[in-house]
């Protein structure tokens, strides 16, 4: 057990941030400084994520035995392995359409020792018993995001990584956010938090795309931008509350 948690490297989502994070019962912050790398991407500038640990050597959550100590909350990819799935999307509005793949990963890695189980799966009931559906439903949205920011936005032009960090609470340290933001769990639920915020980083991030001549609203005065940038946040954050 454990063959396939060293020298892999292991990207997060920010909902794998999040729910590793409380778990632990660590900030955002102290998750990511501790057991995370994090970068921009090289062309793109959007912020990157993964695992350190596992990336050199074993996964910092890998026990003695070989099993898992954050298993409950598992990130994504971990949790659906040796399933993998591509996502195209088809892209514009603010729910693209998605169109997706699955792929068996049997060469990558031959110690994995799932591969010698006498039970024959299909790939819903594997899914489902991994309960991936959620994390592939948050995954989406920030992909979506992602695509809408590279695609639509043009984001490898105007966003470099002292502006990226904006997005860095918005996305990866939600906890810090809702300080910032005065928005309790008992106002507003996780996973709720989690829709709202990435509509609140699309909405930001068309409204500084448009300064640099980007986008929908490129060239358009915004009284928005007259605005504390923490007060927009939350009052993006909380207009459907």
């Amino acid at each position: 057990m454990g063959n396939c948690c060293r020298l892999i490297t292991i990207l997060l989502d920010p909902w794998d941030v999040e729910v590793i994070a409380r778990y632990l019962k660590m900030s955002g912050t102290d998750f990511l400084d501790t057991f995370c790398r994090y970068d921009f991407g090289a062309a793109s500038h959007w912020p990157l994520i993964w695992l350190k640990h596992a990336e050199k050597g074993f996964c910092a959550f890998m026990l003695l035995d070989g099993k898992c100590s954050i298993y409950p909350v598992r990130p994504r990819n971990c949790r659906t392995y040796p399933i993998a799935r591509a996502v195209k999307i088809d892209a514009g509005t603010e729910i693209p359409h998605l169109t997706e793949r699955f792929f068996l990963m049997v060469e990558r890695n031959r110690q994995c020792l799932g591969h010698e189980g006498e039970r024959v799966w299909t790939v819903r009931e594997w899914l489902a018993e991994t309960d991936a559906f959620k994390y592939y439903e948050f995954s989406d949205l920030y992909l979506s995001l992602v695509h809408y920011a590279t695609e639509s936005l043009n984001c490898r032009a105007w966003l470099t990584p002292v502006t990226a960090r904006i997005l860095m609470p918005l996305l990866f340290t939600p906890d810090l956010l809702r300080s910032k933001l005065g928005i309790s769990e008992e106002l507003m639920d996780h996973e709720t938090f989690y829709r709202r915020r990435l509509k609140a980083a699309r909405v930001i991030l068309t409204e500084m795309a448009a300064i640099f001549g980007f986008g929908p609203l490129a060239d358009q005065l915004s009284a928005n931008q007259e605005i504390p940038f923490a007060a927009r946040i939350r009052q993006l954050v909380l207009c459907d509350a």
